[in-house]
């Protein structure tokens, strides 16, 4: 009840480029369950190896605000990137 934000990171800290660990979507379940269980209302952040397949995964699991850096400054049209990877993510939400 004291937080307004709780954030994952779901590649090891330090460097730009790492592929998404799986070992994240659980830690995202449990926390958005104990969220749901007291009635907060925080955001859940997700960072590192989010792209367009990525973030489908972390929005199920309870994710509401993603970081995304590599698939989008390394993609050759930014704009392009960012619509798909907002278009998969509100599937996701369904």
């Amino acid at each position: 009840d004291r937080l307004d934000m709780v954030l994952v990171m779901s590649v090891d800290p330090g460097f730009g480029g790492q592929s998404f660990m799986e070992s994240s979507l659980p830690k995202l379940e449990a926390i958005k369950n104990e969220m749901i269980r007291k009635g907060l209302d925080i955001d859940l952040q997700v960072d590192g190896g989010i792209n367009d397949e990525t973030v489908k995964k972390v929005v199920k699991a309870g994710a509401n605000v993603i970081v995304a850096g590599s698939s989008l400054f390394g993609a050759p049209d930014f704009k392009k990137a960012v619509e798909k990877l907002r278009a998969a993510a509100l599937s996701a939400k369904g």
